[in-house]
């Protein structure tokens, strides 16, 4: 009598398939398993709106395939290929809904997911697969859920499949001294104040301005350098208000380059000021030497490279990476705030300027994903608040001098839904073959 018997890749499949619906009902999605007869596509997967439970009849199919153990082919660090048989890719290619292939492997209980369509145009079907972007959890809901968008019907529209997030403004507000010292300058301009002062000696203060023999500051000029320039006698104190809420566009543009002056001396001590770009970056401490700096994020203390020297193979100097950020002041209302462009400036060795920086610079940030911008905006705002305190300085652990502005962070901004980068990329798998060649630096 012959025995009922359950093959173990019977069983494999079965607890693959059970692993897929668990995750996709995780991920917020409706998923039905098909029965004995299927051919070809083992579950449906039905959007549904996470925020009204809504389902939207939009479906994708999935065919699960399962594996106990064992490396995928050519299987390293960073992913894999997978080879589609050919009957079922013919299949699939008459389907009227979008279909992804769930790979999971049982030994180590991992899953990763791929539209059966993204397959070259030589090699429709060889599959590669990136096992940070590809993996089947919740953080790929949006990148699935817009297979659905019907790319011929203009409007339509698939909802983001993720909840709300937490949005940073990349500002930072600013608290301004409660008194400004005005008086009038024995000189016309700034340039002609600053040749004076030069003749004086080399490190005279320069976070102050003058416009129509008109001297502005922070810094109270008598018994410094700045004495030089002013009309010692008519040198006041008045309250930073008087001048900082003026609605004269003139004046306003004059109060914003005075805050800007007193920045860059503000951060000296760390910070240099590139005129090309306008931009503020770390210093390096040396010929060809990099810089770490410690800072706290969202969530704990953690450090970045500020300053950064790539070498090539034959061990020369290729360009030194420097991190920095523009500087924007405007205000809102009654308030100043300061926007945080983050960006880099290359040099050659840390201290001259690279000929090719602008290509560089352009190379490094189309790379830049939401994650690595949001990490140098955190960074930036740790620094700024710092330097505003009248503590130990932060990086070279010197005395600070009294700080003239200081920096309060703003709060987060709860967003109803979820901005997904994944989903920003571009949909056509066959757009990269279609794009003319860059060259890189």
């Amino acid at each position: 009598m012959a025995l009922k018997k359950l093959s173990q890749n019977q069983l494999a499949g079965q607890r693959g398939e059970h692993l897929v619906a668990e995750r996709t009902l995780a991920m917020g999605f409706a998923f039905d398993s098909r029965n004995r007869l299927e051919t070809g596509i083992d579950g449906i997967l039905e959007l549904r709106d996470p925020q009204t439970g809504q389902t939207l009849a939009n479906w994708i199919g999935a065919q699960v395939k399962t594996t106990d153990s064992g490396a995928y082919t050519y299987e390293d660090e960073s992913g894999f290929e997978y080879l589609i048989k050919a009957d079922d890719l013919e299949y699939w290619s008459g389907s009227n809904i979008p279909v992804i292939l769930v790979l999971v492997r049982l030994c180590d209980n991992s899953m990763f997911w791929k539209a059966v369509d993204t397959g070259s145009l030589s090699e429709p079907r060889r599959l590669r697969f990136d096992k940070t972007q590809d993996r089947f959890e919740k953080g790929a809901a949006d990148r699935i859920a817009a297979l659905c968008v019907a790319r011929d019907r203009l409007g339509s529209y698939v909802p983001p499949m993720r909840s709300g997030e937490d949005v940073h403004l990349t500002m930072v507000r600013v608290v301004l001294p409660g008194e400004i010292f005005v008086g009038s300058s024995l000189f016309a301009s700034g340039r002609d104040a600053a040749r004076e002062l030069a003749s004086v000696g080399p490190h005279a203060p320069f976070d102050w301005v003058v416009r129509n023999r008109r001297f502005l500051s922070f810094r109270d000029p008598l018994g410094s350098p700045l004495s030089e320039i002013v009309d010692e006698g008519s040198v006041e104190s008045i309250e930073t208000d008087a001048l900082s809420l003026v609605d004269d566009v003139d004046d306003e543009h004059l109060f914003i380059e005075l805050l800007a002056r007193t920045l860059s001396v503000q951060l000296e001590e760390d910070l240099t000021y590139d005129r090309e770009s306008r931009a503020l970056y770390f210093r390096a401490p040396g010929q060809n030497k990099g810089r770490k700096y410690r800072y706290r994020s969202l969530v704990n203390e953690t450090s970045a490279d500020v300053v950064t020297v790539w070498r090539g193979k034959d061990g020369h100097v290729g360009s030194v990476r420097h991190h920095a950020f523009v500087p924007g002041f405007q205000r809102i209302g009654d308030e100043w705030l300061l926007s945080i462009t983050p960006t880099f400036v290359f040099t050659r060795d840390g201290f001259r300027p690279h000929y090719s920086s602008g290509a560089l610079i352009a190379g490094k940030k189309k790379k830049e994903k939401n994650g690595a911008i949001r990490g140098q905006f955190l960074m930036w705002r740790h620094l700024l608040v710092k330097s505003g305190q009248n503590t130990q300085h932060q990086l070279f652990d010197r005395p600070d001098r009294n700080s003239l502005l200081r920096f309060e962070p703003l709060d987060a901004i709860k967003m109803p839904l979820a901005v997904p980068e994944e989903a920003w990329r571009r949909e056509d798998p066959n757009a990269a073959s279609m794009v003319d060649t860059e060259w890189l630096l």
